[in-house]
């Protein structure tokens, strides 16, 4: 009988632009190289653009503007990725006691959002000049939540439960 581990699948690690280009669209490709060379910095790999496919009144957005820059990572740099979060940046988190339940989706995946991106030491540059929050999905390849949560613990993640 061969009873298969869980495991870390994938990390999608993204930065919503959305507001920051819709309020001056004059500074638009400034925010956008901004926002991806922060995730590049973050993550070692040239992020996607992700543009709107409707228009949305309401939002002041457009069919076919920037809304985010996202990356998905997979295999050794996802480990690296988990191996630099646990280690470096959510130690260096205000007032972080673990990663609560409400942290976590009904198949056991984790979801972090980060109010600023300098929690990362690679992310601190002269160069940035504005603060992007983003946003880090992690997901587990057991269906099961209480697998996969066992797993993010395993792996070193404070998990407060």
């Amino acid at each position: 009988m061969d009873i298969k581990q869980p495991r870390p699948v994938k990390a999608v690690v993204q930065i919503g632009i959305g507001k920051l280009v819709a309020n001056s669209p004059e500074n638009q490709q400034k925010i956008i190289e901004d926002a991806s060379y922060v995730l590049s910095m973050i993550t070692g790999r040239k992020p996607k653009i992700v543009v709107a496919k409707k228009s949305v009144a309401g939002f002041k957005l457009r069919k076919g503007m920037p809304v985010a820059v996202l990356v998905t990572l997979r295999k050794k740099a996802l480990f690296d990725f988990i191996q630099r979060l646990n280690t470096y940046v959510l130690p260096r988190v205000k007032e972080f006691y673990g990663i609560r339940k409400e942290n976590f989706d009904k198949k056991g995946n984790i979801n972090l959002g980060f109010k600023e991106a300098i929690v990362f030491p690679e992310a601190i540059s002269d160069k940035i000049k504005y603060n992007f929050g983003f946003s880090v999905n992690l997901v587990g390849s057991s269906k099961k939540r209480e697998e996969n949560i066992s797993m993010w613990r395993k792996l070193g993640f404070p998990i407060k439960i």
